[in-house]
């Protein structure tokens, strides 16, 4: 490994422990308990050394969003290509997407589940391009071809918004209420999924 390469990586691996600190305090302490003093303090850096990666504290909540969407991405996309019908590959993407917030709470509590609109702008995360987009244009896809394939007249949007509060409402009650004596986790998911999208096939003749 040459001496630039070796260079490059300790400097994306102290980036993650930057991340990694700033995330244990934000579900820790919440946004107010968020310095770049703590930070420094935890990862055993001076916080000048913060200010060389991240400008400021907003900027860090925004590369916390952007790298758990850029990470949902890929689970999902490889989800949603295994092959089968467009059916099969939404509910796969769908599932992937469940799975993704289970194995992964702290990046999905900070994504989806904490009110980061007065920090961060969610604009500024949904760009054209960005994780974000390409997350939802590649749901909308995948409804969109269901939808086709069934000859449905729903509005895919609609459609793409309910499935995604469907699965998000899920997760959500999953990670917030643990000690619920929930059903086995495997067969309320799965259960959960079949009667979403199988309400797709009535819902066409209206």
């Amino acid at each position: 490994m040459g001496i630039i390469e070796r260079k490059e990586r300790q400097k994306e691996s102290l980036r993650q422990q930057i991340l990694d600190a700033s995330r244990h305090i934000l579900l820790a302490d919440g946004y107010a308990g968020l310095s770049m003093r703590r930070i420094a303090e935890r990862i055993e850096y001076s916080p000048t050394t913060i200010y060389l990666y991240f400008k400021n504290k907003e900027e860090i909540l925004y590369h916390l969003c952007v790298d758990a969407l850029e990470r949902q991405l890929e689970v999902i996309s490889a989800a949603a290509g295994t092959g089968g019908s467009s059916l099969q590959s939404l509910r796969a993407g769908m599932r992937a997407y469940v799975d993704f917030g289970l194995s992964e709470p702290d990046q999905y509590r900070i994504t989806y589940l904490a009110d980061i609109s007065q920090y961060v702008s969610i604009t500024s995360i949904m760009e054209k391009g960005s994780a974000a987009d390409k997350l939802c244009d590649l749901m909308r896809t995948l409804v969109k071809e269901v939808l086709f394939e069934l000859g449905s007249p729903l509005d895919p949007e609609t459609v793409f918004q309910t499935l995604w509060a469907h699965i998000h409402g899920i997760v959500a009650l999953l990670i917030g209420s643990p000690d619920f004596p929930w059903v086995d986790r495997e067969k309320l998911i799965d259960t959960s999924l079949d009667i979403s999208l199988r309400g797709l096939v009535p819902l066409t003749g209206r």
